[in-house]
């Protein structure tokens, strides 16, 4: 028996071969490189969602240690998430001329408050995120959504101000935006779905 390295093999190379068992040769080598294409489109994607949390500086740093994104929605591009017809969020508006700085240090507040006494490097439960986040919108907001913890329930694209669309419409999902200035003011914004 020769032995004969497949990678060079055609299909007119096949003829020392049965017609029986070329076709499964064949059909071998074609589920191979599907599986192939299939792997390496897989690993194409997960490297280019990965490269979304190390590009976009979503984290925060408490104490020594940088919280990151809650993982929720970043395949959006990949999936569909750019045509959204809807989205549901919640904000902090503050004003003032130092509203910006604010926001950020609310922000990290927000992160500290909802990782608590957990390992910041497991990053941060949704609900805990959403439940610091609802609790100072109803302390420090100046928008009357404030009574709802800064929901703004369901909307679709247009509804809001481009700025805002922006954001809510493009960016993560389970993660803190902001701030973000519009003519009302500054704004934290979590995005927390978007179809």
């Amino acid at each position: 028996i020769k032995a004969v390295d497949i990678s060079t093999l055609s299909f007119s190379s096949l003829s020392f071969i049965s017609p029986s068992c070329r076709n499964q040769f064949v059909i071998m080598m074609m589920r191979n490189n599907f599986i192939t294409l299939f792997v390496t489109l897989l690993a194409t994607v997960a490297t280019m969602s990965c490269n979304a949390f190390v590009m976009k500086p979503s984290s925060v740093t408490v104490g020594n240690k940088s919280v990151g994104p809650l993982g929720m929605g970043f395949l959006d591009g990949f999936l569909g998430g750019g045509g959204a017809k809807e989205a549901a969020a919640s904000h902090i508006l503050l004003t003032g001329k130092d509203a910006s700085e604010r926001c950020e240090k609310l922000k990290i507040d927000i992160y500290k408050k909802a990782i608590g006494r957990g390992d910041p490097s497991l990053g941060v439960s949704a609900d805990a995120l959403v439940a610091a986040f609802g609790q100072q919108a109803r302390s420090k907001s100046t928008c009357p959504s404030k009574k709802e913890g800064g929901s703004l329930g369901v909307f679709g694209p247009g509804e809001m101000v481009p700025e805002f669309d922006q954001v809510v419409f493009k960016e993560q999902i389970g993660v803190i935006h902001g701030p973000v200035e519009t003519q009302f003011g500054s704004h934290l914004i979590l995005i927390t779905n978007r179809e």
